[in-house]
């Protein structure tokens, strides 16, 4: 799972990204870094099981410095180097400046320039193709198929109009699309950067005092300079610092949940002397395509599903508890996995 920050100049798209990841290394105009999906039932299950290995789920967070958003001639739309950059994400954390007070920034027009950039980038991309389509057909090539053609002309018809493609998110999900890398159909979180000083208020109040949310984007306040210091504190000294600061949670947290729901996704886990682990996977995923995450083998040759919730095996202790409890269980493979099952893949190839 991959989410770029993006912003205007001077929102505190570095700050937020080392609040985040901390430590960072440089490719092709990027700075990256991966964090581990902070889950308190992999923490659990590693005391329970005391495993030689505990490995979380991995967010990958990249911050990237083409100067492209806000500012190009419009004519021209976004730098090609920055649609390079952001083409293999998942999803944007859109940082906002709203430290300076009322009068000397606005974080609901910030938005809009971004988004207008963004709209702009994938409305070139559906013109040039559809007017590719038309050439072709009149040098007597064989014409795209129908299919193609409705579904970017209903995207351009919402881009027109002033909406993003992820506003339908059956037209956003269609897999003719997906070649495509549109930037309005992927999952966008406003990153409202407030002060130090309104850390204490009440998020849903800061977020209607700036005019937010615009175009019903997910939004939520936080300092990144002082998640930032939080950052840069040893381990166990963090929680008294956000509970004197009265932080909730830190932004890692809040970004990881709100990026998961966006996109849909949950984890599950497997366990054992040897590993503890969270596997991420679309919400929906049957049981074989969950075996495929952890191999490939595993799908080709899947029989069952060994599952347990992990209430279950946390409330009652060990996995023999939760068999005698009868709350055990064999699914095949038509089995949606849930949020939280513990499994063990039953396999032959």
């Amino acid at each position: 799972m991959k989410a770029a920050i993006i912003g205007l100049a001077q929102s505190g798209k570095t700050t937020l990204f080392h609040a985040l990841a901390g430590t960072s290394r440089e490719k092709g105009g990027l700075t990256m870094g991966t964090v581990e999906v902070p889950d308190p039932r992999v923490d659990k299950l590693t005391e329970m099981y005391r495993p030689k290995k505990t490995i979380h789920a991995a967010l990958d967070i990249v911050e990237a410095h083409a100067p492209s958003l806000g500012g190009k001639d419009k004519a021209q739309g976004l730098d090609p180097a920055f649609l390079n950059m952001v083409k293999p994400m998942d999803a944007f954390l859109l940082v906002v400046r709203a430290f300076d007070g009322e009068g000397l920034c606005d974080p609901a027009r910030d938005v809009r320039t971004v988004l207008d950039d963004l709209v702009l980038a994938d409305q070139m991309v559906i013109e040039n193709r559809l007017e590719r389509m038309d050439l072709d057909v009149r040098k007597g090539k064989p014409p795209a198929p129908a299919e193609e053609r409705k579904a970017l002309e209903r995207a351009l018809e919402l881009l027109n109009d002033g909406n993003l493609i992820l506003n339908d998110p059956q037209l956003a999900s269609q897999h003719v699309l997906r070649g495509y890398a549109f930037l309005t159909a992927r999952p966008i979180l406003t990153v409202v950067n407030i002060a130090e000083g309104q850390v204490q208020n009440d998020p849903a109040t800061i977020i209607e005092s700036w005019g937010l949310p615009v175009k019903g984007l997910p939004t939520f306040p936080c300092c990144a300079g002082l998640e930032k210091e939080i950052h840069d504190l040893p381990v166990q000294e963090r929680g008294e610092f956000l509970e004197a600061m009265g932080i909730g949670e830190p932004v890692l947290d809040v970004v990881v949940r709100r990026t998961y729901a966006a996109l849909g996704l949950i984890s599950f886990l497997t366990v054992g002397p040897d590993e503890v682990r969270a596997w991420t996977i679309r919400d929906g995923t049957k049981a074989p395509a969950g075996a495929g995450t952890v191999h490939s083998d595993i799908e080709r040759g899947f029989i069952r599903a060994e599952v347990m919730s992990y209430d279950d095996l946390a409330e009652l202790g060990s996995e023999a508890a939760v068999k005698k409890a009868g709350k055990a269980r064999l699914e095949g493979k038509d089995y949606v996995i849930r949020d939280g099952d513990v499994i063990n893949f039953r396999f032959n190839v």
